[in-house]
């Protein structure tokens, strides 16, 4: 399911840059806005967290910022 997820995003990101259409870098931006809610309720509400689920979560969370910052200056640049 995640990498089902993951492919998704993928390619309405890569959909919504080839095509400079703001609406499918919109959509992936959402989609990203909620891989990282969850992200942050396994690192942070899960009853027991390992120390790898800390490092793998936190390096997922940076790569999500990375990612939500180049979506939202894609979309500045295609408006």
């Amino acid at each position: 399911k995640l990498l089902l997820k993951f492919l998704f995003v993928f390619l309405q990101g890569s959909k919504g840059n080839l095509t400079e259409e703001e609406a499918p870098l919109g959509l992936s931006l959402m989609i990203t806005v909620g891989s990282m809610i969850l992200s942050v309720y396994f690192l942070i509400w899960q009853t027991y967290v390992l120390k790898a689920d800390v490092i793998i979560n936190a390096v997922l969370l940076f790569t999500y910022g990375l990612e939500s910052v180049l979506q939202v200056l894609a979309i500045a640049a295609f408006i």
